[in-house]
């Protein structure tokens, strides 16, 4: 993977630097990006302001990468503007990766729709990642960071929170999520201090026992916060490490409306954490539909790391499943040994599937489904390899005995279950 900011700074200039039109709010870390995009975005909407979102990997298709206000770009002007960038990238020889030339994409489609604020998922890393070309962001978030894409980041925490660290900006306020590797925070904290960038550490919110709704959160603010005591607020977002990205949006929030960027009153912030969707994570499909036959109840999660399979874990343990069957499709390159042995139990069955490739992402591919079933009979009795998702999904009607299925282990393969899905109720 060729990462730098070389090239992309070349094809940005190129274009205008459409880098330099909009208030922007820059997210690194592990997981829980995405969430923290989305709370962020949905407070921002609530709020009247107009407001662009970049996060990747797409989910369905390619232009939903790229959301202006509440929707994804249409497939007309996301395929307009690629072409474009493509020309100009060619025209002038820049060479640009084709994810150096999404992310200019994006950046001039927020332009053509003249957005005010731009929320942005760093695609990998940070310092050397194509979206690291912000001078002056009003804010930079750094969430939870685990052991991820340790060939290209350094295999160590301190490394790879380094990498992440490095979209920090002098004087440029960053939020720092609540980390469970004590490395991982200090790394940040170290590197805050260097760059000179005002630093505040956000804690975990608590559940409010007794609440009518079992999604409501109670968030005790930084003593650093102008706004003191706490905030309670619910979420739609299953699962426990909500607690962290839900605290870290409130704290970015409130600190952008204390610093003048934003004004948002108390209804505006519940409102718009209520809202706030992300399908893929801990999504429960009650009723999915498959070649007109009913399927039994699904959990659907990316689960695409060892951080992520350990917070699927714990949800999958607080419901107490007597046997799952999982339904897996695993990216090469991931530690496929340590992510079995997190989330199966030897009672379970297992189901690999490989995905399809990903539009526009050639650098990525699907583990072959018999190298998981190697790695899943170490554990399990019962690991059938097969040929696709479709085939998956037929044979779970013949199986007995689970009490609970899920289907994870990729974002790739929980985008063709619900393209299927989506097929399925189109026919």
């Amino acid at each position: 993977m060729d990462l730098g900011l070389e090239r992309i700074q070349t094809l940005l200039r190129a274009l205008n630097r459409p880098q330099d039109t909009f208030k922007v709010i820059h997210v690194a870390g592990t997981n829980g990006k995405g969430s923290v995009c989305a709370y962020m975005t949905s407070v921002l909407r609530q709020a009247g302001l107009s407001v662009g979102r970049f996060n990747s990997p797409h989910f369905l298709e390619p232009h939903d990468s790229i959301y202006v206000n509440d929707s994804p770009v249409s497939k007309q002007e996301y395929e307009a503007t690629c072409a474009y960038v493509s020309k100009i990238n060619n025209e002038q020889d820049i060479s640009a990766t084709s994810f150096e030339q999404l992310v200019a994409t994006a950046l001039c489609l927020f332009r053509d729709h003249q957005v005010e604020w731009i929320v942005i998922e760093v695609g990998l890393g940070g310092a050397l990642d194509a979206t690291n070309i912000f001078e002056t962001p009003k804010m930079t978030i750094i969430t939870s960071i685990g052991m991820d894409h340790a060939a290209v980041l350094g295999g160590t925490i301190q490394s790879i929170a380094a990498a992440k660290a490095g979209i920090m900006k002098s004087t440029c306020p960053v939020v720092i999520a609540p980390q469970n590797e004590p490395h991982a925070l200090d790394t940040l904290i170290d590197h805050a201090k260097k760059v000179n960038a005002p630093f505040r550490i956000a804690r975990a919110a608590t559940w409010v026992k007794g609440a009518s709704s079992s999604s409501t959160l109670t968030c005790r603010l930084d003593d650093t916060t102008t706004a003191k005591g706490t905030i309670e607020y619910s979420i739609s977002l299953r699962g426990d490490y909500q607690r962290e990205n839900s605290a870290t949006a409130v704290m970015a929030l409130l600190w952008l409306q204390e610093n003048g960027d934003i004004s948002f009153t108390m209804d505006m912030l519940q409102a718009g954490m209520a809202r706030t969707r992300w399908p893929g994570r801990l999504d429960y499909i009650a009723t999915p539909m498959f070649e007109g036959q009913p399927l039994p109840p699904m959990l659907v999660d990316g689960a695409h790391n060892i951080p992520a399979a350990k917070a699927l874990r714990q949800y999958i343990d607080d419901l107490d499943p007597t046997r799952v069957l999982w339904l897996l499709g695993v990216t090469a390159g991931k530690d496929l040994s340590e992510m079995l042995s997190v989330l199966l139990r030897p009672d379970d069955t297992v189901l690999a599937a490989p995905f399809s490739q990903p539009q526009g992402m050639p650098w990525i591919h699907s583990t072959p489904p018999h190298e998981v079933c190697e790695h899943a009979m170490e554990i399990v009795s019962d690991a059938r390899p097969l040929e696709s998702v479709q085939a998956a999904l037929k044979m779970i009607p013949s199986l007995e005995s689970y009490s609970l299925v899920v289907l994870c282990g990729s974002l790739y393969l929980v985008a063709d279950f619900y393209r299927l899905l989506e097929n399925n109720n189109d026919a």
